[in-house]
């Protein structure tokens, strides 16, 4: 059996280079690309080197003749020679390679085990390489791989499998090698990436992930490392007997239970699998049973390759989280999984096959093993890589690292660092005549072939130009004539990004700059100026768009007149809108007198085509308070033009806190009535109207009122403007028109016949194009009672078409047309009489003391007869006194309408008030004499000084 065995050890030593294979997979499918050929290159040149340190020196160490323990002492440079004869067997253990008495069979077991140790050694050093890839150069390599396999590797190889070893003497246990192979490179590794340091922006401010080269590569060599494991553990035997089958069956089965162990904790933990905590995860299985493979069952086995693989992924995070950069993870695989696997044989190996005799006695063992390992790799390794570090033996330069180590130290290109090189040729010199290689039927080569294609054409039309301009100049001139057009145009660019065309000064985008970083003089404060042109439409309307642009050109001139370099700034930023940002001592008195002065300057007028312009301009200011924002500044300057223009034409409004507290409460009630109609919070009073001749109750005037929750009752004038702002005023009205009605029809139903009921109607109301058909489908509107009065007769001056129709089409539904406020200028006489309107109502301010001015009854009686001429009847409002009420009698008027009839009132006050009427014994009338009101005019009496005031 002796030859069998032989040749055994010798299949299985050739099996286990099946590691080197995978190994160069794994460690070159990790690294990137521009420096996988460099890598693949070490783990050959580990096989060579390796090999000829372990036949001079290494063995010998390693299995020769005992020098207490320690090291061996002969059998260097093996003689590994053929010998025909001789049957001396099998090794025995207390045999050497120095015997010098040997047989043939002797002769070929040794060599088969130098085969098998020189391929474990070569594995240690290739461990080394998988973690300091990427930045370490070939020579230090060549130095560390040479002491490793060399002194390192070959005294830790006698202390444990020299059968006169120190550690195997007192029972330490390691079979295939986890402590002696894998902790002794994972050791070194640790060494080596601390000396080293991180690849360059592995661990910087973005804390960079590199991509691996090839996860296909990385797996490839994760199978071949489990095939080749099953060699290293099955040959570790150096016989085949019984033993060997179920040794790499557990192989096999720590490294499956290790893989189910990092799919598992992969599919919790981050919800996916990794290609390289998945192989790590096996490989690390693999490390951890290697120590007592030998010795335990299936199913510790398939346990200690759990604990293998949890441990290479827990150790995996505290390395990256120290910022120690392991490329390939050889640390957490090979020295945490080694270690694990040394120390798991006090716990695992049944009790019987234990050296020492008891389980702490055995763990004391390998705890010492372990750290006698650790203290031998520390000393031998530690001062060698801090010598190659301090000669720059070690460390690639930081311009190899970026280049790659394939081109820095091998000289190894390829098609893409060509394609590249060849680019930055060209874009050093400038010379494209030189076109790139193009690598036939390859992507690389496509893309060559495409950018050949594009120097060509930039070729062409680079001759076709300089040929066209060398006809008219020389090329020299011609070039700086370019060069200058094109930065005069780059600072044309810029200059018109912040500048408006049309003005030349800052416009919204310079603004928005200047209030980020605004330009503040010690000593003074900033004055902000928010200007407005008034009447600028009715210039674009008269003399054209161009009449306008100059009115604009000639203020921004005038407004950057009054700015000094350096410390003022002013800006367009709207079509009429100016802002202006001025420097000044004293915040009071001179900001007035300075806003004052810029207005006065602004409103002279001009010439334009000889026609004389003027225009308004509204000044609102504000200075800017100690550590407040610019831009919170020019809010209050814009609140203070606000200001400035609802006051009229031509002001100049310093903010003051009654502005900003004005505008607080318009945006509180506009905030509040968005949710008013919702929660019906607008209710209705019905003023009432009786027949001036008679007296008699002829209709109601329903009002809007908003019962504000905080605020009480609110009169339209509050709240009128608000809706129309919000765009909801047809809302308002539809809601008024229900309470109108649901009023009117209660009326009806407790007896009371109200003749006619009338309420206001918006533009937006009347310009809704459903307004008609909603109409149309409500069964509760009383055909002929109900009255519509337009409220924006400004829209009545000329009646468009649709207007018109849509009024018809009121009409014929019974709706009767009112209009309001007529007289007061806003509805022109043309706008009444092709209206053709119901009723016209009268203003207010024409009743008020009626009584008392003849000059106003003239007024009142050309009214009341221009009402008459088209047909349409004559409301009068605000009638507060009988007197009034019985001159305007006299005078023609058909209804009536006041306090001294009735003021506004409440659903319920409306009956009690119609009660009251009811049970005066005679109905108020009023005919040619004073009216027979007395009983109400002694009602009303008390209430007659504050009726004529609200009127």
């Amino acid at each position: 059996m002796a030859e069998f065995d032989t040749a055994w050890t010798v299949i299985m030593a050739l099996l286990v280079l099946i590691l080197q294979c995978g190994f160069l997979c794994l460690e070159s499918g990790t690294v990137r690309e521009k420096n996988a050929a460099n890598v693949a290159l070490k783990n050959i040149a580990d096989i060579c080197l390796v090999g000829t340190v372990f036949w001079i020196a290494g063995f010998g160490l390693m299995f020769g003749s005992s020098l207490g323990g320690l090291v061996g002492v002969d059998g260097f440079f093996p003689n590994l020679s053929n010998v025909v004869t001789g049957t001396a067997g099998h090794v025995p253990d207390h045999a050497h390679v120095g015997d010098a008495d040997h047989g043939g069979g002797l002769e070929a077991h040794v060599s088969a085990m130098f085969l098998f140790q020189t391929a474990f050694a070569a594995t240690a050093a290739t461990i080394v390489s998988g973690a300091v890839a990427e930045r370490e150069r070939f020579l230090g390599y060549i130095a560390t791989s040479l002491t490793l396999a060399g002194l390192v590797y070959p005294l830790v190889g006698h202390w444990v499998w020299n059968p006169a070893g120190w550690l195997r003497q007192i029972g330490f246990i390691d079979f295939a090698g986890a402590t002696v192979v894998h902790s002794v490179g994972g050791w070194t590794a640790l060494i080596a990436v601390l000396f080293l340091g991180p690849r360059l922006g592995r661990y910087g401010h973005k804390n960079r992930f590199f991509e691996e080269n090839s996860v296909s590569l990385m797996a490839l060599g994760g199978m071949l490392l489990w095939i080749g494991w099953g060699a290293f553990n099955g040959g570790s035997a150096m016989v085949f007997n019984a033993d060997v089958a179920p040794i790499v069956a557990r192989t096999m089965l720590s490294a499956a239970g290790a893989g189910v162990t990092c799919i598992v904790v992969g599919l919790l933990v981050n919800g996916h699998i990794r290609a390289e905590l998945l192989i790590n995860g096996i490989l690390g299985g693999l490390v951890a049973g290697t120590a007592a493979i030998h010795l335990v069952t299936g199913p510790v086995a398939f346990l200690i390759g759990v604990a293998g693989a949890l441990t290479v992924m827990f150790v995996r995070d505290v390395v990256d989280a120290l910022k120690i950069d392991d490329v390939v993870g050889a640390v957490p695989v090979h020295l945490a999984a080694g270690v694990l696997g040394t120390l798991a044989v006090a716990v695992a190996v049944p009790y019987e096959a234990l050296l020492a005799g008891s389980r702490l006695g055995q763990l004391g063992i390998q705890i010492l093993g372990v750290g006698v390992v650790a203290a031998w790799v520390m000393a031998t390794m530690g001062p060698l890589l801090w010598m190659l570090n301090r000669r720059g033996l070690l460390r690639a330069k930081p311009r190899d690292e970026v280049r790659g180590l394939n081109l820095a130290e091998n000289n190894q290109r390829n098609a893409l660092l060509d394609l590249l090189e060849d680019m930055k040729r060209h874009q050093r010199s400038g010379r494209f005549s030189q076109r790139v290689r193009v690598e036939p039927s390859t992507r690389l080569g496509a893309l060559a072939y495409r950018y050949n294609r594009v120097l060509d054409r930039v070729e062409t039309e680079i001759a076709q130009r300089i040929d066209a301009l060398r006809r008219e100049r020389d090329m020299r001139a011609i070039a700086e004539d370019a060069f200058d057009a094109m930065c005069e145009a780059q600072k044309e660019s810029a200059w018109a990004a912040r500048h408006d065309k049309l003005t030349g000064i800052g416009n919204r985008k310079y603004l928005e700059d200047f209030l980020a970083a605004p330009v503040q003089v010690p000593g003074e404060v900033t004055l902000v100026i928010a200007l407005d042109l008034d009447r600028f439409k009715e210039i674009n309307d008269t003399y054209g768009h161009a009449a306008g642009d100059a009115v604009l050109q000639v203020v921004a001139r005038r407004l950057s007149g009054r700015m000094q370099d350096g410390r003022d700034f002013a800006f367009r930023i709207g079509g009429d809108e100016f802002t202006a940002f001025v420097q000044v001592s004293d915040g009071g008195a001179e900001a007035e007198e300075l806003c004052q002065d810029l207005a006065f300057t602004l409103l002279e007028p001009f010439y334009y085509q000889e026609v004389r312009l003027r225009f308004g301009v509204s000044v609102g200011f504000a200075v800017m308070d100690p550590g407040e924002p610019l831009k919170s500044t020019l809010r209050r300057a814009d609140l203070a033009l606000y200001e400035a223009k609802s006051s009229g034409s031509d002001h100049v409004v310093a903010y003051s806190d009654a502005i900003g507290q004005a505008h607080s409460d318009k945006m509180n009630l506009i905030r509040d009535f968005r949710e008013a109609l919702e929660r019906n919070e607008i209710t209705a009073l019905f003023q009432p109207q009786i027949e001036a001749k008679t007296g008699r109750l002829i209709g109601c005037e329903v009002l809007a009122r908003w019962q504000h929750p905080h605020r009480g009752l609110l009169t339209p004038d509050l709240f009128l403007p608000i809706a129309e702002e919000m765009n909801c005023s047809a809302d308002l009205d539809l809601a008024v028109l229900d309470l109108a009605l649901q009023g009117y029809w209660e009326l009806h139903r407790q007896g009371i016949e109200l003749p006619g009921i009338s309420v206001n109607v918006s533009a937006a109301r009347l310009a809704d194009p459903q307004l008609v058909a909603e109409l149309q489908n409500r069964d509760d509107i009383p055909r002929g009672a109900l009255t519509f009065e337009l409220l924006e007769t400004v829209f009545l001056d000329s009646i468009s078409d649709d207007y018109a129709q849509k009024i018809a089409m009121l009409k014929d539904l019974g709706i009767s047309i009112e209009i309001d406020d007529f007289g007061t200028g806003h509805a022109s006489i043309a706008g009444v009489l092709a209206l053709q309107p119901d009723r016209l109502k009268i203003d207010r301010v024409f009743a008020s003391e009626i009584d008392r001015k003849p000059a106003r009854q003239d007024l009142m009686r050309g009214l009341i007869e221009m009402a008459a001429s088209v047909g349409a009847e004559t409301v009068v409002e605000g009638v507060e006194t009988w007197e009034e009420a019985r001159v305007l009698t006299t005078l023609g008027a058909d209804v009536l309408q006041g306090y001294v009839i009735g003021r506004p009132m409440a659903f319920e006050d409306l009956l009690r008030w119609h009660s009251a009427r009811e049970g005066q014994a005679e109905t108020a009338a009023v005919h040619d004499g004073q009216p027979d009101g007395r009983q109400d005019q002694g009602q009303d009496q008390g209430q007659d000084s504050s009726l004529r005031s609200a009127g």
